[in-house]
């Protein structure tokens, strides 16, 4: 008879039931696990010691064109299963401009792509299905045109197992002739992956508001079962204005209605206010993730500009307040302006004024007038001195069981040492306290290289994934937009230090412009598809916008693929901000799911992926559910190898096999 463990007790499965109904409504945290593979109940003894570390480095190969990618243009890019057939789905922009697109254009800027079956059966392909996906459509439209979208983000919205989609529109304020009307839209799924428009909701702005809709985030704030939605938004009038549009968080009802709760939630910004921090940021992207433990969704705001981030924390009764500064997030401490080009140009038609004691002649060639790119009393303020931060991972990179950040940003060597590179953000707080930490990449080994003296850094995109199995979380960071720009892979050691393999591993993707990772033909290892920028120096290597699939075929580890599904009551059937802890091997795992995130709502796959290394059985897999009560469960003795779905309150392993 199996054992089936409540609150540490092993009792018989005859009456498991009856106990695990009567602890799920209990205290928070109260846990509950059962097993169904087989094995010891915890207190028992160990399995077989296995090494999770044991494992052979990823290779990536180039199969663009044998997943039917060969025609495909776009850099915005992001992967559901939208079908429910167990295979990850792509969705793709190619980041044009405020307009709707001919349904025969060629090539298609904007394209809903399904993972299927090669014809003869031999590996999987993506199929269009653009048109019958209903996706792009537009409201009140005749079928000829499709909207103009440009951020998707997906998940299940209205509770009925399958995922829909907030799809973001970014209008540009300082072209409103150009304006089609389209607005960001809420679309319900049939299941089957066909979209239809919800009605108007507040998330659906009135024609008047041109919004740049630049990110967007779902989670479940309020920890109610119902997913929300939070919007990130550019300047209010790039190069008009220092402050952006207001960041807005919509409150879900389940139904794919939502209601505007930004003022309410106490995330109320300004049109003014920069040297406190309280302006609107020009945001590139946001995120979502329970950075101090304590079961509520923080947001995260990527600000542009070498302006502060903020960091909204949430206090669990519907509250925020941005500790963005006090963490250690909003920026690092190096304010030194002296070495910053545009200052130098600046001295040299005001050498006399203090600030400008000691600064060298300048090394870029100045403007006219010299004094032209330098404010005084703006640029060298402290508001001014952070990063040009377009994307913000979360996820623990040092296996302490925190959640880590990676701030990706653009940096120049003319604006200096103030300006901030791409690096890791290292959470060193507490439940209730958030802090953080900046080793430096020196440290970490998270070095961009500098070819030339006139060197830039392009981060655009960055997601974390265990690309060689090893139960270390890597990153992928996409570089863009300059020249000497190449996707980096950030292979993360036994000692939590990194080093960068991607022309080694084979995913040195030029101008690396739209990311998403996910294991498309379930193989048991993850796959990136990328796309290629053609802005500035780019346009030189590409003159398209190329998508390129790269196949991971080296490594061959154990691993552990988990569908969460929450009971669609007090958990969200999405189960957006649950944290999973696998033990296998003597080491220990933490991964919290997520959906979209960072720079024009980056998506990857909505499962969670843990590499085993040689480990062919999970000691524990223990999921803290995000409902009110922060409800535990464990399932002991997990087979690996597997693809599999744990369902909120079902004492079940199902094992998916995908169709």
């Amino acid at each position: 008879m199996r054992a089936f463990v409540v609150r540490g007790f092993a009792v018989t499965s005859i009456t498991a039931a009856l106990l695990f109904q009567a602890c799920a409504s209990t205290a928070p945290s109260a846990p509950t696990s059962a097993t169904t593979d087989g094995g010891a109940a915890d207190g028992a003894p160990p399995g077989p010691t296995c090494d999770v570390r044991a494992t052979q480095a990823a290779s990536f190969t180039d199969e663009t064109t044998g997943w039917g990618l060969g025609d495909v243009v776009g850099n915005r890019i992001v992967s559901a299963d939208l079908d429910g057939d167990g295979f990850p789905d792509v969705v793709i922009s190619a980041g044009a401009a405020n307009k709707r697109t001919p349904v025969d254009a060629a090539p298609l800027p904007i394209r809903v792509l399904m993972n299927r079956p090669r014809p003869g059966g031999a590996g999987r392909t993506f199929v269009d299905a653009t048109k019958p996906s209903g996706f792009f459509q537009v409201r009140g439209g005749d079928g000829s045109l499709y909207r103009s979208a440009h951020v998707a983000s997906f998940g299940d919205i209205d509770n009925d197992g399958d995922l829909d989609a907030f799809s973001g529109t970014y209008v540009d304020p300082t072209n409103p002739t150009t304006d089609p009307g389209d607005r960001s839209e809420i679309l319900l799924n049939d299941g089957k992956g066909v979209f239809a428009l919800a009605p108007p909701s507040a998330t659906s702005p009135p024609a008047s508001a041109l919004w740049p809709t630049t990110g967007a985030t779902m989670m479940d704030y309020d920890r109610d079962g119902k997913l929300d939605v939070f919007v990130g938004f550019w300047y209010e009038r790039y190069g008009g204005t220092s402050w952006g549009v207001q960041a807005q968080l919509y409150r879900g009802a389940g139904t794919g209605a939502f209601t505007a709760v930004t003022d309410a939630a106490g995330l109320k910004t300004l049109s003014s206010g920069m040297a406190q921090g309280t302006n609107h940021k020009p945001a590139y992207g946001v995120t979502s993730c329970d950075v101090d433990g304590d079961g509520n969704a923080d947001l995260l705001v990527s600000a542009y500009g070498r302006q502060w981030n903020a960091l909204w924390r949430n206090d669990g009764a519907g509250k925020f307040t941005d500790v963005g500064r006090a963490s250690g997030f909003a920026a690092d401490d190096n304010l030194n302006y002296k070495d910053n080009q545009f200052f130098a140009c600046y001295c040299t038609l005001h050498a006399t004024q203090a600030d400008c004691a000691g600064v060298g002649a300048p090394t870029a060639s100045c403007p006219t007038p010299a004094d032209a790119y330098w404010r005084k009393g703006s640029d060298d303020q402290p508001w001014r001195l952070g990063g040009n931060t377009f994307s913000t991972y979360c996820g623990d990179l040092d296996g302490d069981g925190k959640l880590d950040l990676y701030s990706a940003e653009i940096r120049h060597w003319h604006i200096g040492q103030s300006s901030e590179s791409s690096e890791l953000v290292r959470n060193v707080g507490d439940v209730g306290d958030i802090r953080f930490e900046r080793p430096g990449n020196q440290r970490t080994g998270m070095v961009w290289p500098h070819p030339t003296t006139d060197w830039n850094e392009g981060g655009l995109m960055v997601a974390g994934a265990d690309f060689d199995g090893d139960g270390l979380e890597d990153l992928v960071v996409g570089a863009s937009d300059y020249p000497d720009q190449f996707s980096l892979l950030f292979h993360q050691k036994p000692d939590h230090t990194f080093e960068e393999v991607g022309q080694k591993w084979g995913l040195h993707h030029a101008c690396t412009s739209g990311l998403t990772v996910a294991d498309f033909d379930r193989d048991g290892d993850l796959d990136v598809i990328v796309g290629s920028g053609t802005a500035r120096d780019c346009s030189k290597t590409w003159k398209r916008n190329e998508v390129h699939f790269y196949e991971n075929k080296g490594t061959k580890a154990s691993y552990l693929t988990i569908k969460l599904v929450g009971d669609g009551a007090g958990t969200s059937r999405s189960a957006f901000g649950a944290r999973v802890t696998v033990k296998a091997g003597g080491q220990t795992i933490v991964k919290e799911l997520g959906g979209s995130y960072g720079h024009m709502g980056m998506q990857n796959d909505t499962v969670l992926f843990f590499g085993l290394g040689a480990c062919t059985t999970v000691d524990a897999v223990t999921v803290r559910w995000p409902n009110q009560a922060l409800t535990e469960e464990t399932w002991t003795a997990v087979a690996a190898r597997r693809f599999i779905e744990l369902r909120q309150g079902d004492r079940g392993v199902k094992e998916l096999t995908p169709k």
